[in-house]
């Protein structure tokens, strides 16, 4: 495993984390959290040294799973990182309690990186950042050695992020970045870098869209490499990137992905400019199904029919496909698109500022 410089934290990180929102449900749901622990313990054991999770992570159980994993290892030997949420706490006393929740949960006496988690938008940033906030209960915890790095994570567009980075408040960032959207956030990419933060990169296989589809992403693979294991090293290759998170439920999972922690060479200026030719602006605007849209008023089960519009963009306009994915993948009906009253709530939620709404109205177009 390579590891590297945590930004200006004076940490050195492995270049392949686990992100622990993807644990077997029943594997955990008993309360004996045993299988799972062994996972994070054979993921230390191959290197691993980045363990990221938060409060609401597989029902609110994923920080008790790495507590039971970490009493098996030496403290000095990895580093692990939770959140705050706004809609977890929004004032200083709300987010002291979730601070102490995580340590007691993990059985911490301090946490290496605390996130104000999922920035959306720059008003969420003014409510984590507003006197008596989240942000204060934090800097409160780093004072008492409670936490040693204030950090946050977000889905905003590159340019706010380098906003935010030149704000100087925060010494490392979490933010969605692979092969599909690497264009749309490289501002954010650049900046951080610049300003000296650690930055970990979320959701490197694009929400499983790019092992999904490997006809339309061939141009990833390199060597003998999975197409799974080329898109992380995809992202591990290029210096500015410290961390590629990929949340693992299986040992398989974790074994692959660890082979793209392993003999990496750097990406060059053109192999990026190569790649970035063959991202078109509809791969660029493929949705990776985050699911934070998944709260509409009409119940329209939004993330299941983007993802299958996916394939209406990859297809250049295949309806057939868009409707056989609907059916055999989901078994959603897609009559849902119709019932669209354009409030808009989806498209405020939504990280990638998609046209949901246009593409609700599109699948409706075909009934």
């Amino acid at each position: 495993m390579k590891y590297r410089p945590f930004g200006n934290t004076k940490k050195d990180v492995s270049v392949v984390g686990f992100g622990g929102m993807r644990f077997k449900a029943e594997e955990y749901e008993s309360g004996d959290y045993t299988l799972c622990a062994s996972l994070v313990l054979r993921a230390h054991e191959l290197g691993i040294n980045y363990f990221d999770t938060a409060p609401d992570y597989c029902d609110g159980q994923s920080e008790l799973i790495f507590g039971t994993a970490f009493k098996e290892l030496d403290r000095s030997t990895f580093y692990v990182s939770t959140k705050c949420g706004l809609w977890n706490a929004t004032t200083t006393s709300g987010a002291r309690k979730m601070i102490e929740q995580s340590l007691k949960k993990m059985d911490l006496e301090y946490i290496d990186f605390y996130n104000m988690w999922s920035i959306k938008t720059m008003d969420d940033y003014k409510e984590f950042m507003k006197k008596g906030g989240v942000y204060e209960a934090a800097v409160q915890a780093k004072e008492e050695g409670l936490i040693k790095h204030i950090c946050f994570s977000t889905h905003l567009s590159g340019e706010e992020i380098a906003s935010i980075a030149h704000d100087g408040v925060f010494e490392a960032v979490t933010l969605g970045y692979n092969a599909l959207n690497f264009s749309f956030r490289q501002k954010g990419i650049d900046a951080c870098h610049k300003a000296g933060l650690g930055i970990v990169t979320m959701n490197p296989l694009g929400g499983g869209i790019i092992p999904s589809y490997p006809e339309y992403f061939s141009f990833l693979q390199t060597d003998d490499d999975s197409l799974a294991v080329s898109a992380l090293k995809f992202i591990i290759s290029q210096n500015k990137a410290t961390v590629a998170l990929t949340g693992i439920s299986s040992i398989e999972e974790l074994e692959e992905n660890v082979l793209a922690g392993e003999n990496i060479k750097e990406a060059s200026p053109s192999l990026l400019e190569e790649l970035s030719s063959h991202l078109s602006t509809e791969l660029n605007s493929l949705c990776t199904t985050c699911a934070y849209c998944d709260s509409c008023p009409e119940q329209i089960p939004i993330p299941h029919l983007l993802d299958s519009y996916n394939l209406y963009l990859l297809s250049k306009g295949d309806s057939k496909q868009m409707f056989q994915r609907m059916a055999n993948h989901w078994n959603v009906d897609p009559s849902w698109a119709s019932h669209c009253t354009r409030c808009g709530q989806c498209e405020s939620l939504c990280t990638q500022k998609l046209p949901i709404i246009e593409r609700l109205e599109t699948i409706a177009s075909y009934l």
